[in-house]
């Protein structure tokens, strides 16, 4: 699950460098794609997957969206 973590460690110095607003669109499009590929992945497994790696059907969504603890 860690490899959908998406955080941004990048700083933007300068106005001109900044990512334009259809940039972020496109990039939290694309993010929100992805994570819901993996819930629907994750959705597909029966119970004794899901149980296996700790998981069940209620804690999906927010497996994949926040990490598990």
């Amino acid at each position: 699950m860690s490899a959908l973590s998406n955080t941004c460690t990048e700083t933007y110095e300068s106005s001109a460098a900044r990512p334009s607003g259809l940039k972020n669109l496109f990039s939290s499009l694309m993010r929100e794609i992805r994570l819901r590929r993996a819930m629907r992945e994750l959705g597909a497994l029966d119970d004794a997957m899901l149980h296996d790696i700790g998981l069940g059907h209620g804690n999906i969504e927010d497996a994949v969206r926040c990490g598990r603890r």
